[in-house]
């Protein structure tokens, strides 16, 4: 795992573990290097690393290493053993790295190499690489909706978006009016980004390839219907409208009809485009026929505007390390949000993979992410949940 979902978009270690006290059989050494990996570019100075380690499911005092001139690092006396793992993260100019998965051998010194770039605030030519919007019926009131997002960065350079006067955000993200109960899931946080639009600007460092992003939210049923136009902000290879089918009625214009899909146990109908320009507008009418009109007339629908951000952590990799630890890479996690953050590492892992089956399996990931998703929108309350007691758990810490 070389990028870090930033966030999501993220997650923080503690949102499922406690701080614990272990003594450990042995011990060994880290010792790693940091490489400028842009042409040209040297290592910022002053750079300080943070080592979280777990054993098993609980969680390991962070410790802190700076690093060296030349890049090298050490973090010694890390308690070893096959129940022990780590990740060493940190933030350079903005951007969030992170190692793979750590672990030591006793009496040994296990080699870290971790790549920076160098960073631009030029844009140059972030486009997404894929956009899917999900929505799926959860109440006669409310639709769930969950968009997949990924952002291709051409070149060797780390791209930090900046507002530019008198220009769009470079990186926005257009949601329907009277969207509301917005919650990063992954590739950003809460504090990345900024309301307003309708939609919302994504201001997080993004390393070179392609970085996913997920997030969800909810649109009102008004009068048991909604309508609304997306036009993606960036220039899209492929963009994707998935809505499930039974009370929903769907009208699209557009986007082509693909005719049935199928994620989970959910039925769906599938419309798309490839090669989408940027601001390209989709129209898009819903419809709940599960309820009489007569019915309809005597509900009240819901609030038509922006919650408050879910304040979600921000570090997803050190959760995966947990859910890693678990064994639940194995199999199919039984927890729908260890699943969900189980999909999350492989999205990751096929981004940066060169096979040539990578980008069929991207998308079988990305669907099975979705259904989970669209079959569990309490997954994204569970993480909100799980982020207010994580940073309740650090306060009391300190």
């Amino acid at each position: 795992m070389k990028r870090v979902l930033g966030l999501l978009a993220g997650l923080v270690l503690a949102a499922i573990v406690g701080v614990v006290s272990v003594r450990a059989e042995g011990s060994g050494e880290i010792v790693g290097r940091l490489r400028p990996a842009t042409t040209g570019s040297a290592l910022p100075s002053g750079l300080v690393l943070q080592l979280d380690g777990f054993r098993q499911t609980d969680r390991l005092p962070t410790s802190e290493t700076a690093v060296r001139a030349d890049g090298a690092f050490v973090f010694s006396d890390v308690a070893a053993g096959a129940e022990y793992a780590y990740l060493i993260s940190f933030e350079s100019e903005g951007v969030r790295y992170s190692s793979d998965i750590v672990q030591v051998a006793a009496g040994e010194a296990t080699a870290v190499e971790i790549d920076v770039f160098a960073v631009t605030d030029t844009d140059p030519g972030i486009r997404f690489q894929s956009l899917t919007r999900l929505l799926r019926r959860q109440t006669a009131d409310t639709l769930s909706v969950v968009e997949v997002a990924e952002v291709h960065v051409p070149g060797d350079r780390a791209y930090l978006p900046v507002q530019q006067p008198g220009s769009p955000p470079p990186l926005r993200f257009g949601v329907p009016d009277g969207a509301f109960n917005l919650q990063p899931v992954a590739g950003f946080g809460p504090g990345d980004a900024v309301i307003g639009g309708p939609g919302f600007a994504v201001f997080a460092g993004l390393q070179p390839g392609v970085t996913t992003m997920v997030y969800g939210y909810q649109l009102a049923l008004d009068g048991g219907t909604v309508a609304f136009d997306w036009a993606p902000a960036l220039n899209t290879d492929i963009a994707i409208l998935l809505v499930e089918t039974g009370p929903l009625t769907t009208t699209v214009t557009g986007l082509e009809a693909r005719g049935d899909d199928a994620f989970g146990g959910t039925r769906v109908l599938r419309w798309q485009k490839n090669g989408v320009a940027a601001r390209q507008s989709f129209g898009v009418r819903i419809a709940d026929t599960s309820l009489p009109g007569i019915v309809r007339t005597l509900r009240a629908t819901t609030a038509d505007r922006w919650a408050i951000f879910a304040a979600v952590p921000a570090l997803v990799a050190g959760l995966l390390l947990v859910i890693w630890r678990r064994g639940w890479r194995r199999g199919p996690a039984t927890e729908p949000v260890a699943r969900a953050v189980e999909l999350l590492a492989e999205l990751r892992a096929l981004d940066v993979s060169n096979d040539s089956d990578a980008p069929e399996r991207r998308d079988a990931t990305k669907q099975a992410l979705l259904a989970l998703l669209e079959r569990r929108p309490d997954v994204l309350g569970d993480l909100r949940r799980s982020g207010r007691s994580s940073r309740e758990t650090s306060r009391d810490g300190a």
